[in-house]
């Protein structure tokens, strides 16, 4: 029975992957996915999601993340934070004034870093953020009003212009969320609430 043997190896480096064979008689059908993800100084040899767990492998080790057992956001033995990229664009085409967010989780959440991109009236755009002492808990939910632009004056973000700057205004904005804790954390949705800008 005539096999092919199939040798996989990296095209710059030339490191040797995986080899296997396969029967020239029957219909074969695979795919193999492969990253190589730089994590910190070392370099991660495989990832990979297996049944309810994630795993990786590097230097030989085998890591399970997001185990039961174990703290959550810990990745290679060190305490990691988990950071959330959430975009709202409701109405696109609209320019609209940035309100409120609503947060519903079962953990408190900071919000890093606002970004609203560049327009014709904002050619640097805006920039703000959302310290978690502002969320409130209201009828189960996680609200707080939406600073202001902290580039306001100059290009430079200063606290004073989070309280005295203009209103975040723009088509979308794009957050950054980030939880801390070291147990497993539900974030069921985010609602941004807006209004419609007359400038």
């Amino acid at each position: 029975m005539p096999v092919t043997q199939i040798d996989i190896t990296a095209s710059i480096s030339g490191i040797h992957f995986i080899e296997f064979g396969l029967d020239n008689d029957e219909l074969s059908s695979f795919s193999i996915q492969l990253w190589i993800t730089k994590t910190g100084v070392r370099m991660c040899d495989w990832v990979q999601a297996m049944g309810l767990n994630f795993i990786s492998f590097m230097s030989g080790d085998v890591w399970v993340h997001n185990d039961e057992d174990q703290a959550r956001c810990n990745l290679f033995g060190e305490k990691r934070d988990c950071i959330i990229g959430v975009i709202s664009n409701e109405d696109p085409l609209r320019v609209k004034i940035f309100d409120t967010l609503e947060i519903d989780s079962d953990s408190e959440w900071e919000v890093m870093e606002i970004t609203i991109p560049a327009s014709l009236n904002y050619p640097s755009g805006m920039y703000s953020k959302i310290p978690k002492e502002r969320f409130k808990k209201r009828d189960g939910y996680l609200r707080a009003e939406f600073l202001r632009n902290m580039k306001t004056k100059d290009g430079t973000a200063n606290v004073i212009d989070a309280l005295s700057g203009e209103p975040l205004r723009g088509n979308a904005i794009y957050m950054k969320l980030r939880n801390i804790s070291n147990s497993q954390v539900r974030l069921f949705k985010c609602v941004v609430s807006a209004t419609k800008s007359r400038v």
